[in-house]
C-alpha cells in the first residue's frame, strides 16, 4: 500500500503540460535577444546622433517638458536644416530643458520594434548623454541572452560533430 502511494506521488506531469511549459520558457528566452537588439540599436543611434556622426541636422524647439519617474522628458518640434517638413518628436538635451529653448540637434528615425517608443523619431542635441540610459538595459538583456546563446552553441557543436564524425556507438 505504501509503495503504491509513493508511486502515485512520483508520477510525471502530462506531456502536454511539459510541452506548454517548455514553449513558454523558450518564448521568454527568445524575447531577451530581441530586447538586447532594440536597446543596443537605440543606444548606438543616440550616441552617434549626439556626437554628430548620424542623423538629419537641424534645430529642435522644446514645446513641453514634464517629469516622468525622476526623468525629465522634453518634447517639441524638429526643423531640418535643409528646410524639410517639421517633425513632432522627443528631444534629448544635455541637462534640463526649458520650454521655448532651441538647440542644434540631429534627428534619428525610430526603428521597427515590438517595444513601445523605439519606433518614434528622436532629436539628439549635441553633447547629450541621454543615450547612456540604455547601457544598463543592454548589459541586463545581454546577460539574460546568454542561456539561449549557450544552448545554440552547444546545439551547433553537437550537430557539427555529428556531421563530421557520423553517429558513433557509446563508449563504456
Amino acid at each position: 500500500m505504501a509503495a503504491a502511494a509513493r508511486d502515485k506521488g512520483a508520477q510525471r506531469p502530462h506531456p502536454a503540460v511539459t510541452a506548454v511549459l517548455l514553449t513558454v520558457v523558450g518564448l521568454i528566452l527568445l524575447a531577451f535577444p530581441v530586447a538586447l537588439y532594440a536597446n543596443a540599436a537605440a543606444m548606438i543611434d543616440g550616441y552617434r546622433a549626439a556626437n554628430g556622426q548620424a542623423g538629419i541636422p537641424g534645430t529642435a524647439t522644446v514645446e513641453s517638458e514634464y517629469d516622468n519617474r525622476g526623468e525629465q522628458v522634453c518634447t517639441g518640434v524638429f526643423t531640418p536644416a535643409d528646410g524639410g517638413p517639421a517633425v513632432e518628436t522627443r528631444i534629448e538635451v544635455s541637462g534640463r530643458c526649458e520650454v521655448g529653448e532651441q538647440v542644434e540637434a540631429r534627428l534619428m528615425e525610430g526603428r521597427q520594434s515590438p517595444f513601445i517608443g523605439y519606433d518614434r523619431p528622436r532629436a539628439w542635441a549635441a553633447g547629450s548623454n541621454d543615450w547612456a540610459i540604455y547601457l544598463p538595459l543592454v548589459i541586463l538583456f545581454g546577460l539574460l541572452s546568454l542561456p539561449i546563446a549557450l544552448f545554440l552553441a552547444m546545439l551547433a557543436a553537437k550537430l557539427g560533430k555529428r556531421l563530421l564524425h557520423g553517429r558513433s556507438t557509446p563508449e563504456l
